[in-house]
């Protein structure tokens, strides 16, 4: 397994901790959701970022040494040679990160002075895996961590059959 592969796996296994220990928590019911959610949802969309940053870098085929910073989206890739075009994995995730839950996670910092439900998907359209009237909260940000696992699955599925 390529270092960038492995590094992706290694911050969705940290997403995954933080998002059992905010469980937990949930259940234990000491604290008030707005402060698990100001706790939590800047943490695990850290590490779910960080995942997604490796996984471009895996997908690309960029040599991860070369790489300064972690790319935060597809438009912080090389663009593909002359002549070559995009290869679908990375269509899909440009798609996705103007649309959809990987817009959502990839967007602004709203949980920051979090008060009350936020709306998760203001503006968003088909594709969204919560309502536009789920707030950002525990099952959002776990909705978060289950596509990007199941996406980076797929995608490594179809990958292997080149």
């Amino acid at each position: 397994m390529p270092r960038t592969r492995g590094e992706a796996n290694r911050a969705l296994y940290r997403a995954r901790i933080l998002l059992e220990a905010w469980d937990r928590l949930r259940v234990e019911a000491r604290h008030a959701e707005s402060v698990l959610i100001g706790a939590f949802v800047p943490a695990v969309r850290l590490h779910l970022r960080d995942a997604y940053g490796w996984f471009l870098l895996s997908v690309s085929g960029v040599d991860d040494s070369l790489a300064a910073d972690l790319p935060g989206s597809t438009r912080d890739l090389p663009a593909p040679p002359a002549g070559k075009a995009l290869i679908p994995e990375l269509a899909e995730f440009s798609q996705l990160e103007n649309t959809g839950w990987l817009a959502q996670l990839l967007a602004g910092e709203p949980e920051a002075g979090y008060d009350g439900p936020v709306a998760a998907g203001r503006g968003a359209s088909q594709g969204l895996l919560v309502s536009d009237r789920e707030p950002l909260g525990y099952a959002v940000v776990l909705a978060w961590a289950d596509a990007l696992t199941a996406i980076m699955s797929r995608m490594d599925d179809s990958l292997a059959e080149y």
